[in-house]
């Protein structure tokens, strides 16, 4: 009798292996880690980047203890290096934590239908960054570019106070059929910002200044840059203390200026610029001086719903927050 039990308990697992690939079953199988492509690392001092990489390290255990991946591999790597001309002078080197989300799927075209493979992209991730904000323009820990064209950076909306940080927002990447969305966070310093909010008196001399020099450019067109001009010289004698407001402008508006608009006006940003009063200049570069956290998923698998939101649940913002300027 033992000896029959033992067969019918030896071929079990051999029959749950044999079993058809579906969707189903793949979405409940455990996954796996699986450490990704190392990139190239440009203008990083060695001693600042054996820092970077234990910060990373500790971001990586923080979330790999706790987290197991479900129906996927997820793959994981780190970034370090920067374009010197990016920005002006730099305040702390920017470096992020990345991991893909890749579904295990059944492979359709074999003739084995148990057979399934690792997908080799995906529209979920979720990145960590410290001292650069990649939705913001790529704001840096640091001026901005000398070459900067613009003079400013375009925020979509004024982040908000949530649980003691900052959501950044929302927004909907893409086709919005493929419901993929990004949801954005900023751990700072106690209360403040590594941004400041454009005035409108700032806004409207910087434009100013840039339409002289489109003149100067092309004389031919004068006359037609003058008029942006006068209702700048207009807006300009308006009272203080409604120049000293932020400037939430158009974004179509931009290279000839018509107006400001109410704050979530669709189609308008905030003029913010980098606010160098925020860091601890005495720090060594590779210190962390602030994080963006952000999660991007597509809205359109139960593989990426789950995984995304325990990853959410282990993702420590005190633990983030607590490694700034360390």
């Amino acid at each position: 009798m033992k000896y029959k039990m033992a067969i019918v308990l030896f071929l079990f697992p051999i029959f749950l292996f044999a079993q058809d690939c579906s969707k189903e079953l793949l979405a409940k199988k455990p996954g796996a880690w699986k450490e990704g492509r190392k990139g190239s690392v440009q203008n990083v001092a060695p001693t600042d980047l054996a820092k970077e990489k234990t910060v990373l390290g500790g971001v990586h255990k923080m979330i790999a203890t706790y987290y197991r991946p479900i129906g996927c591999e997820v793959s994981y790597s780190n970034v370090f290096g920067k374009n010197k001309s990016a920005a002006g002078a730099w305040i702390a080197d920017p470096y992020h934590y990345a991991m893909y989300i890749l579904r295990y799927l059944c492979d359709n075209s074999s003739a084995d239908k148990s057979k399934y493979y690792t997908d080799i992209s995906t529209p979920t991730t979720v990145t960590i960054a410290a001292n650069e904000i990649f939705s913001l323009n790529n704001l840096y820990a640091g001026s901005l570019a000398t070459d900067d064209s613009r003079g400013y950076l375009k925020l979509a909306k004024r982040p908000v106070k949530k649980d003691g940080y900052y959501f950044m927002g929302e927004e909907i990447m893409g086709d919005r059929a493929d419901k993929i969305k990004e949801y954005r966070w900023l751990i700072t310093y106690n209360d403040t910002l590594p941004f400041y909010y454009v005035s409108q008196k700032e806004y409207l001399m910087i434009q100013r200044k840039r339409l002289q020099k489109d003149i100067q450019d092309s004389p031919g067109d004068k006359t037609y840059l003058d008029r942006f001009i006068s209702n700048i010289d207009n807006y300009l004698k308006h009272p203080d203390d409604e120049l000293k407001q932020p400037a939430i402008c158009m974004w179509n508006e931009e290279q000839q200026f018509e107006k400001f608009v109410v704050e979530g006006t669709s189609g308008s940003f905030i003029a913010v610029k980098p606010n160098l009063d925020y860091y601890r200049k005495k720090l060594p570069m590779s210190f962390p001086q602030f994080f963006s956290v952000v999660y991007k998923i597509a809205h359109v698998d139960p593989v990426f719903e789950e995984n995304i939101s325990n990853i959410q649940k282990v993702v420590d913002f005190a633990v983030l927050r607590n490694m700034l300027g360390k």
